[in-house]
């Protein structure tokens, strides 16, 4: 899969994830739905100022938006997503516990 098309998938499943419509994630960073749509199916590449207002419009940064989940199938990368979005939401200590518990599951 190319790059064009690993970014588009990334914003759809991001979008997804948040139960945001392609109406409502244009509203978010002044775009048109249909640019949004456009930029989903790959028929159009963002601009770099686009890519920063996607980011900061689902909450992610703006590497998550390049992340290569080539190889693995939809449901590992689901699981890595979700595991990311719900770091996002721990302060520093809980954090450093749950890397830890990770760590430790990834030993056995």
């Amino acid at each position: 899969m190319d790059i064009k098309t690993r970014v588009a998938a990334r914003i759809k499943a991001i979008r997804n994830r948040r139960g945001l419509s392609q109406e409502a994630l244009a509203a978010l960073i002044d775009r048109s739905p249909d640019a949004i749509s456009n930029l989903e199916r790959g028929v159009s590449i963002p601009s770099y100022d686009t890519l920063d207002l996607l980011a900061k419009g689902l909450g992610v940064s703006l590497a998550d938006l390049f992340v290569d989940e080539a190889g693995h199938d939809a449901r590992r990368a689901e699981a890595m997503a979700k595991l990311t979005d719900a770091a996002r939401q721990l302060d520093d200590r809980m954090l450093a516990t749950a890397a830890e518990i990770v760590e430790l599951l990834a030993r056995s």
